[in-house]
């Protein structure tokens, strides 16, 4: 992981999602492009000056990109482009409305509209520690390329990996065929019981299990899949996106397909 991208508006949530880079920067020696978007690129720097002086910063290497955009997402995406990252970061701040997000725009466009996997942090971490990750599929065929990314995150930190099918009350499928289907997919993967956990969960709805799965479980990380268009397929869709990124506790990565 050699460019990691992160936003910033110099607000409290945009340095969570500093100090959470910093801490995947330090573990597989990145460097960290922090930018921020302003018409006024000399009132900036004082502001920049501060934020390098960060003691979490020690020892990465980093560099500051100034912009000066109207559209926060395509600017985003652009200097992404230009500096060849593979992931972006950013700070939410938690709010129960999804539109009101960090930067003055909706963090949201940047999942939908990046070509890029997105890591969204919406407070501080207090453990800075990657030991798992949570991935919510339906184990369709469409899953099995997002899971190439989410392995391959979790293996750089030797994260064991939860597979999860939630199954709601209206779900009329045996828990036979669900098992099968988890059980190809681990098999397909080379998985063993040192890595994974395969996990069928029951809740109201999918987007609650996700969440009470993660909490009771104390989850690092849950990974979810996202479409070019914000259209998630089948249970990672974009209605389950929208709420996880707005309502759980946890930093959610969503992968490009």
């Amino acid at each position: 992981m050699n460019n990691i991208l992160i936003p910033t508006d110099f607000s409290e949530n945009s340095n969570y999602a500093l100090e959470y880079a910093s801490f995947i920067a330090r573990a597989k020696g990145g460097r960290l492009i922090i930018l921020h978007i302003t018409k006024d690129k000399e009132q900036a720097e004082d502001r920049l000056k501060e934020t390098l002086a960060f003691p979490f910063f020690k020892g990465i290497k980093t560099e500051i990109v100034t912009r000066d955009g109207k559209s926060i997402s395509k600017t985003i995406n652009k200097v992404g482009i230009e500096f060849g990252v593979e992931l972006i970061i950013m700070g939410s701040n938690g709010v129960s409305n999804v539109g009101e997000l960090l930067l003055g725009s909706n963090t949201e466009n940047v999942i939908r509209n990046s070509q890029f996997n997105v890591l969204t942090i919406k407070h501080k971490i207090l453990s800075l520690e990657l030991n798992t990750v949570l991935f919510p599929s339906d184990f369709s065929p469409e899953s099995y390329a997002v899971f190439e990314t989410v392995k391959a995150f979790a293996d750089l930190f030797n994260a064991k990996v939860h597979l999860l099918r939630v199954v709601t009350s209206d779900h009329k499928k045996g828990s036979t065929t669900i098992d099968d289907k988890m059980k190809a997919f681990v098999e397909h993967f080379n998985l063993d019981d040192n890595n994974y956990k395969r996990v069928i969960y029951r809740d109201k709805t999918r987007e609650l299990g996700v969440l009470n799965y993660s909490i009771n479980n104390d989850m690092d990380m849950i990974a979810i899949g996202s479409h070019g268009k914000g259209i998630v397929r089948k249970l990672v869709k974009e209605s389950i996106s929208q709420d996880l990124v707005r309502d759980t506790f946890k930093p959610i990565l969503t992968v490009r397909f």
